[in-house]
């Protein structure tokens, strides 16, 4: 190794840069890793804190789709009830329409009766 004299100063400050500016970078690497590592840590905890809010959505979401698989149960049997009920309500006035043609033909058939009296 050479000793250090006005020819090779240049050439020393040179390089003396360079180890700098290499020192610099290792430097800002192990900062960068340092701040990864406290992130990953971050990170990890909420991961754990969405992982927990996930589940209870998911459950919030079966409740809610189990009440809405019961809700169209209940519109379907609701439309059934009312269907059934509209034919009650047609049998209903059919019944009374035939009571109604059974009364005329025995006023009929009792008039008629009369009028065979009178022959």
């Amino acid at each position: 190794m050479s000793k250090l004299s006005i020819f090779n100063l240049w050439y020393f400050k040179r390089q003396f840069a360079m180890l700098l500016e290499e020192l610099q970078n290792i430097g800002n690497r192990m900062e960068a890793s340092l701040q990864d590592k406290h992130d990953k840590s971050r990170y990890h905890d909420e991961a754990k804190k969405i992982h927990t809010e996930l589940k209870a959505l998911r459950m919030e979401k079966d409740e809610i789709e189990a009440d809405i698989e019961e809700m169209q149960l209940l519109v379907k049997k609701d439309y059934q009830v009312e269907i059934l009920h509209q034919k009650k309500m047609k049998l209903t006035r059919e019944v009374n329409k035939l009571h109604k043609d059974k009364a005329e033909l025995l006023d009929i058939d009792e008039n008629l009766m009369d009028l065979e009296e009178l022959w």
